[in-house]
């Protein structure tokens, strides 16, 4: 029960994050700063994270998928700390890693929806 409930919670997020860049149309004020956008990746992370576990749970994704989710997220993970290490001394270095990062995250949302269903 706590797991369909979980996943329950963590599905709706899983696809809306994507959508975040559109939320100045809420009235939500869109991540524009580096920081904003860091921060946005590390919450991202996080979600991915908890829905792979979630789908691990309910065999929806094996255990080797789960442990690819693990290890890309931790990269991702490594990838924000090193933007942000190199924001302080090149900013568009560090954009552009930042871009790189959301990125495949954005992949790992869409391979964990589609393994949801």
């Amino acid at each position: 029960m706590m797991k369909a409930l979980r996943l329950a919670v963590l599905l709706p997020l899983l696809f809306a994050l994507p959508l975040l860049p559109g939320c100045e149309t809420l009235g939500l004020q869109k991540a524009e700063t580096f920081n904003e956008r860091a921060a946005g990746a590390l919450g991202t992370i996080t979600t991915i994270r908890q829905t792979a576990t979630t789908l691990l749970e309910q065999k929806k994704i094996t255990a080797d998928d789960g442990q690819n989710v693990l290890t890309q997220t931790d990269t991702a993970r490594a990838g924000v700390d090193i933007a942000r290490t190199l924001n302080k001394s090149n900013p568009q270095a560090a954009d552009t890693k930042l871009t790189s990062v959301i990125t495949v995250l954005t992949a790992l949302q869409a391979y964990l929806a589609n393994r949801s269903k």
